[in-house]
């Protein structure tokens, strides 16, 4: 079985059946952007260190996360946690720009040299090395958050999303290793929550 048979087989049993998602994972070779001691388990449902505590999310929790975010190719994004860069360029394809906001000095390095060397949409991501929680304000200009990363509370964030935007986080629990993945829909006077969106082993817990 090849690696592109392999992850067929993750993602139909995860219910990712979107065939424009599956279409950009499949062309993004994801070997590409896995630290090399740990490039035979590029397919492998798991997570993958980075270092400093932090992982790759697993190719069936990104797969989730496009899917369920509906992204559509006007859509301006922002990535909290760029790690290696493997979910900014997929995102790049379905979406008019991703600025990535990565705080950790050697992650941002590693995600960069990554995306200048196998990104095909290098032009439409724009890279910070910066904390993206001194600058919420940002998160105005974007239709579509993403957070690689938990968080206790998405209180401290709500009135910097732009009305009609959708956001997606983890919410950090207490008593275990899983974070739980939400969604909020945004609107103008209001927004709604979905929860129970995928879980992950998010190591990085940020927050205010």
């Amino acid at each position: 079985m090849n690696s592109n048979d392999h992850l067929n087989q993750i993602y139909r049993s995860n219910n990712i059946l979107d065939e424009k998602i599956l279409s950009v994972i499949r062309k993004i070779k994801r070997r590409s952007f896995v630290p090399q001691e740990y490039k035979s388990f590029s397919y492998s449902d798991i997570t993958i260190p980075l270092g400093h505590g932090v992982s790759m999310l697993t190719p069936s929790c990104e797969a989730t996360i496009l899917q369920e975010m509906d992204f559509h190719e006007n859509d301006n994004v922002l990535l909290i946690g760029n790690g290696s860069g493997h979910l900014a360029e997929c995102i790049s394809h379905l979406s008019s720009s991703v600025a990535a906001y990565e705080c950790n000095n050697t992650l941002y390095d590693m995600g960069k040299k990554n995306l200048d060397t196998y990104s095909v949409n290098r032009e439409k991501i724009f890279l910070f090395n910066k904390n993206i929680f001194n600058f919420l304000d940002k998160m105005h200009d974007h239709t579509k958050v993403i957070f690689t990363c938990s968080v206790r509370s998405y209180d401290f964030f709500l009135d910097y999303l732009s009305e009609n935007s959708k956001t997606f986080t983890f919410l950090w629990q207490d008593k275990s290793p899983y974070s739980s993945g939400i969604i909020i829909d945004k609107t103008r006077n209001s927004y709604t929550v979905s929860k129970n969106i995928v879980t992950s082993q998010t190591d990085l817990i940020v927050g205010i």
